[in-house]
């Protein structure tokens, strides 16, 4: 989850009223939790109406990470593990999403890049009336992005198919895969093991790479090179 404040030079953190002009953020055992007890919404009059502080969340991040769940086109509800906590039991009027509808949450479009392009990014907006716990962050997170340690399976149709398990396979090689952040990750086996080639002449070479659920891996930017042996005979 990535917040990012904007504030301008003279900004005032606290209201003559004694109600502060921002959020908190705090851990309760393993919950996320934005704060928003004694919280003043400025109204800030720009092309549109808003109130500052506002809080945004990816929403193809939101969706993942099990915060929201989409109901029908652009129609989102609350997902498993994100819970809405409303102060002193009473439902508060969302004036900062949707007065008018009660809408606590709202879609909003807005600009992004992708390297040097620029693409449209949307995003879900929290109404800052209430508290909000993020939940299972660690098994949300594994979820989406995996373990630090995993097998991936590289598949060709170059060689001659085998036996693994109870299957008929193409697979080429099983490789350990250990995730230390950013950078390149190089394998290469300890011990070349030379299969039979299936066809004499070859045009094309069909490469797979899957993970043990048999689902394609999802890789990141850049490039991802697989290196094939031949041993002539």
């Amino acid at each position: 989850m990535l917040a990012i404040r904007v504030l301008k030079s003279g900004y005032v953190f606290k209201e003559e009223n004694g109600k502060k002009t921002h959020l908190n953020f705090k851990w309760e055992g393993n919950d996320f939790v934005i704060d928003t007890t004694n919280v003043y919404l400025k109204k800030v009059k720009t092309s549109t109406t808003e109130y500052h502080p506002a809080f945004y969340i990816s929403k193809d991040f939101a969706l993942e990470m099990g915060w929201f769940v989409e109901r029908e086109e652009n129609t989102y509800d609350l997902g498993p593990n994100l819970v809405m906590e409303v102060h002193n039991d009473t439902m508060p009027v969302p004036v900062d999403t949707d007065f008018v509808n009660e809408e606590y949450w709202v879609l909003k479009t807005g600009k992004g890049y992708a390297g040097d392009t620029e693409r449209k990014i949307e995003y879900l907006k929290l109404s800052m009336t209430c508290n909000w716990r993020f939940i299972n962050l660690d098994v949300a997170f594994k979820n989406e992005a995996g373990t630090t340690k995993r097998s991936l399976f590289v598949y060709s149709d170059v060689g001659g198919s085998g036996v693994v398990g109870n299957q008929v396979t193409d697979l080429l090689r099983e490789v350990n895969y250990n995730r230390e952040g950013k950078g390149s990750q190089y394998f290469e086996p300890l011990h070349i093991q030379y299969i039979q080639v299936r066809k004499e002449v070859l045009e094309i070479i069909e490469v797979q790479v899957s993970e043990t659920t048999g689902k394609l891996v999802k890789f990141g930017a850049g490039h991802t090179i697989v290196t094939l042996h031949f041993k002539k005979t």
